[in-house]
């Protein structure tokens, strides 16, 4: 029977402090932030609630882990959008609770192991990985259980065997997992390679290795998975699984080899320590990282320690010369073997420290100041030197947690979703609005395809057929969009100039064909305007034309005014729709459709808009003034 003991009670709470920290960090809303640790986290939430499929490699021992977990999650009444998190969250502090069961394997010494695991649970890339919907949480549990395996000191029965079976899962579900492989076949050289003690034959050695390499090949399977999903029609499949050319592109994550390859140049190298090094300082800092390193090389005098030292440095040496000469983005799986194995020097390093301390002694006032003498100490389980380091690994904790806390909160919290979500909840029913493949389609695609909304509206991203939706109805696209995909970018998409015209508050439509008036007279006119209000806007809606075509740019100005005639908001535009239609773009005949957002403000009736430009001299020239009464203001 099972029964807690003092090194579990310690590592609990260990993994408690950790939960305090993560909890107020769980992200809880559609991810909109596209920082590079966050890029995929809104693809996840929504695959990991419809049973979909995720981008290349597919992922899908995760992915259908993650959906039955998610199914379980939603049952006992956790909001859709964050149970996907939840599941990294499990992930994560499963690896770390297998950590720390190793260390104090290793040691002996279950507060150092504790502080460890605190220390490292703690460094940003493994704290941001627990609390975002994401891949890396449970390819870090496949780490510590491949790291458990191979150098859990007692026989393991079959350890050849296991090992074999969760790395191929582990390499399966991501390659970069392979780079642990010299270190755990560092770990287990004696046992793979042993002979026949009677015969000192190899056959055994060749039916052993054969054995274990078919039984790695079983990671494959969970990629039937991918064509199941395809086939079944499922709401959210990535690429074409379902077809033979479709399926070995997203198994061999063909989109990704752009990031893979040796740097062509010095610079190039250069460029890759850069980041890397950048990276590893920010999750470890410089002291965190000389003493974990420290620990290892010291480690390697202890001959109880050296073995697993050696795994560890190996470990976490190959993860890095990867990432350095053969990669060149920001791969967390990559990261993390090497935050574990300097996690580790910590551990070694400590309790090295731990055990001289007490040889160090000098004298009664030494044995004062400690409040303990050297028999005590030798005598105690856990001696005051201990609480010592524990007490410094905390301090060290405590400046990771103020140092990453606000950015993981900043990431979680980012509102870029939601507003997202708002900015097509306002498209006319009926059209189809692109968002370019990213956080922002995601999070759409989040509200659509998994909470029920936005069902009126047809969303795209960027690769759609643009011509077929522009012949059948109405193209809408937020305007930030064209800041990556131009005007010029629409227009060899399309095979013809597009017209713009703003069809919402920051929603621009691309038409293919323009709106044109006649009897216009001279200069540029008002077809129409109107004022509505939402809860806490005022959206001023125009009709300009111009009966030829303009020679100059002229900026818009739309002010609110209070009783007094003060301006107490505006908004402005350096030229109408948002910018992008410039007057000396317009046709002769052209009538450009716009619209300009200013914040409500009570007390205030009065909206006053019109065109601008400035002479030379730097002073401005009102060209047009209107304007209008804003009634649901008066208040």
């Amino acid at each position: 029977m099972f029964r807690l003991s003092r090194t579990h009670l310690i590592g609990g709470a260990a993994l408690a402090i950790l939960l305090v920290a993560y909890l107020p960090t769980l992200q809880t809303i559609p991810n909109g932030a596209e920082h590079y640790y966050m890029i995929d986290v809104g693809e996840t939430q929504i695959v990991l609630n419809t049973w979909g499929t995720l981008h290349a490699t597919g992922y899908p021992l995760y992915v259908i882990g993650g959906n039955l977990l998610v199914a379980l999650l939603r049952g006992l009444g956790v909001a859709a959008v964050t149970a996907p998190a939840l599941v990294s969250l499990l992930w994560g502090l499963a690896a770390l609770a297998l950590l720390y069961a190793l260390a104090q394997h290793i040691t002996g010494r279950p507060w150092l192991s504790a502080g460890m695991i605190v220390l490292l649970g703690l460094t940003r890339t493994t704290w941001i990985h627990h609390v975002i919907a994401e891949i890396y949480s449970f390819g870090l549990f496949l780490l510590a259980l491949l790291l458990f395996l191979a150098l859990w000191q007692r026989p393991i029965r079959g350890r050849i065997y296991w090992l074999a079976l969760v790395g191929g899962i582990g390499v399966f579900h991501h390659r970069a997992l392979l780079m642990t492989a010299p270190a755990l076949l560092l770990a287990v050289w004696p046992e793979l390679v042993a002979r026949n003690p009677v015969t000192k034959s190899w056959s055994g050695v060749v039916r052993r290795v054969t054995v274990a390499l078919l039984i790695g090949l079983l990671g494959f399977l969970p990629y039937i998975y991918l064509p199941l999903r395809a086939a079944a029609g499922a709401d959210w499949v990535y690429g074409q699984p379902g077809t033979w050319a479709g399926f070995w592109d997203q198994f061999m994550g063909r989109e990704a080899e752009r990031f893979i390859g040796t740097p062509g140049s010095l610079a190039g190298l250069l460029a890759n320590l850069n980041t890397i090094n950048t990276v590893l300082l920010t999750d470890l800092t410089a002291p965190g990282l000389i003493l974990g390193l420290l620990g290892l090389l010291l480690a390697l005098r202890n001959p109880a320690r050296r073995r697993a030292a050696a795994v560890f440095l190996v470990n976490g040496g190959a993860a890095y010369a990867f990432h350095v000469l053969l990669y060149t983005d920001i791969m967390s799986a990559l990261i993390l073997p090497v935050l574990v194995s300097v996690a580790f020097g910590w551990l070694f390093l400590g309790e090295m420290v731990t055990a001289a301390l007490p040889n160090l002694q000098r004298g009664r006032f030494l044995k004062w100041a400690i409040l303990l003498p050297v028999e005590a100490h030798r005598r105690a389980p856990l001696p005051l030197t201990g609480f010592l380091i524990l007490a410094i690994a905390l301090l060290f904790g405590v400046t990771l947690w103020g140092q990453n806390q606000p950015f993981i909160h900043e990431m979680t919290t980012n509102h870029t979703g939601l507003d997202t979500i708002a900015l097509a909840e306002s498209a006319p029913p009926g059209s189809t609005v692109m968002f370019a493949w990213g956080p922002r389609y995601f999070a759409a695609s989040f509200a659509q395809d998994v909470e029920g909304a936005l069902q009126d509206i047809h969303l795209v991203d960027h690769r759609a057929d643009f011509p077929a939706i522009v012949a059948a109805g109405t193209l809408l696209t937020p305007e930030y969009t064209f800041y990556n995909q131009p005007v010029s970018w629409w227009e060899a998409r399309l095979g013809t100039p597009v017209y713009l015209h703003a069809a919402a508050p920051y929603l621009v439509q691309i038409a293919t064909q323009p709106e044109t008036a006649h009897d216009l007279p001279d200069g540029i006119s008002v077809l129409g305007d109107s004022v509505t209000c939402t809860e806490s806007r005022i959206i001023l809606r125009v009709a300009w034309a111009t009966k030829a075509r303009p020679a100059q740019d002229w900026s818009v100005f739309v002010h609110l005014l209070d009783s007094s005639g003060n301006v107490v908001a505006q908004g402005d535009q350096s030229a109408p729709v948002y910018g992008w239609r410039p007057l000396t773009t317009w046709m002769a005949g052209e009538v450009v459709r716009d619209v300009y957002v200013v914040p409500r403000a009570a007390g205030s009736p009065l909206l006053r808009y019109g065109m601008y430009h400035q002479l030379p001299s730097g002073a401005f020239v009102n060209d047009i003034e209107r304007e209008l009464a804003v009634t649901c203001n008066v208040s």
